[in-house]
């Protein structure tokens, strides 16, 4: 018999957010690039002069994603034996396929990958995908716990006629210890060192899923925890901590009052210096901020739109 789904997750799973053209829509992306570099972020999305580069990375990151969310479903909506009796493999490779053909038509039709290095990328997909069956009650366990949303769409008002537009990968509730877990999938090569983790522009994303996550669905805030599951290509063969050999890097970032209100000032803050009244972007000329880091994977590096780069 299958359980009952407590009503407010029923909510949030059949929630529809209604978006209309007429208002600014804001996402984290837009944040990051404009606190990473104001004239990056104006380059890219005032002026829409940020020329498409396809990437494997970007290809492997997105059916990563779609292949663990489909398995999430079948997990928690249908039953575990189903899950486990998957095939992953054929799954990940379907959708590496279709993100790799969406890419390439974007980039003129141009291959921008070979067959070694696709094969790579799956081998270490397949590997990621096995450690999270092999170990999934350590990150998605079914007990008492529901599935609530992916791609969970978040729109919420900022000021009149302007917007923040977010999407959430995944949503759990359980039920034993009344919580909600916003959950954010990321590849990455090795994993997130702590520099990265003390990043405060990088947790602001899952900060400020969590304040509209609890606004748009009359939530406690409380009850709500945000995590960030790393899932990393490589791992070492030989580690001085067994952690460190695992597939998924848990971070839990700290998210009380303070950080969660230093995020959402800097999303106020990044609104206030970018659109007027009006909700329209300035067009002005936003400074560039050079260094190392904010430069180093910038699309106008070596460009001559940014001569300050370095």
């Amino acid at each position: 018999m299958p359980k009952k789904i407590p009503q407010l997750v029923k909510l949030v799973q059949e929630s529809k957010i209604k978006q209309t053209r007429a208002n600014k829509h804001i996402s984290y992306s837009q944040l990051s690039s404009f606190e990473n570099c104001p004239k990056q972020w104006y380059l890219t999305y005032v002026k829409n002069l940020a020329p498409y580069k396809p990437s494997i990375h970007a290809v492997f990151g997105t059916a990563m994603h779609e292949t663990i969310q489909t398995w999430l479903d079948v997990l928690y909506n249908d039953t575990i034996k189903k899950a486990n009796e998957m095939d992953l493999e054929a799954l990940l490779l379907e959708n590496m396929h279709k993100a790799y053909k969406t890419q390439k038509v974007m980039y003129s039709h141009e291959h921008f990958s070979d067959q070694k290095e696709l094969e790579s990328f799956l081998k270490d997909g397949v590997a990621i995908l096995e450690f999270l069956k092999k170990k999934r009650v350590l990150y998605f366990s079914s007990k008492n716990t529901y599935l609530a949303g992916i791609e969970t769409l978040l729109y919420q008002e900022l000021r009149p006629g302007v917007f923040f537009k977010g999407l959430i990968d995944i949503v759990l509730y359980n039920e034993t210890v009344d919580k909600w877990y916003v959950i954010d999938l990321k590849t990455s090569t090795s994993g997130w060192s702590d520099y990265v983790k003390k990043d405060d522009t990088k947790i602001a994303q899952v900060l400020l899923y969590k304040e509209f996550f609890a606004k748009q669905f009359n939530i406690d805030i409380e009850k709500i925890e945000v995590v960030y599951y790393i899932l990393k290509r490589k791992v070492p063969m030989e580690a001085e901590f067994a952690s460190m050999q695992r597939r998924v890097q848990e971070f839990k970032p700290p998210s009380g009052k303070i950080k969660t209100g230093k995020a959402i000032s800097m999303m106020n803050k990044f609104v206030q210096e970018t659109l007027d009244q009006a909700g329209n972007f300035f067009d002005k000329d936003f400074q560039a901020t050079p260094s190392e880091s904010s430069c180093r994977f910038c699309v106008f590096r070596n460009n001559p739109i940014c001569p300050q780069g370095v």
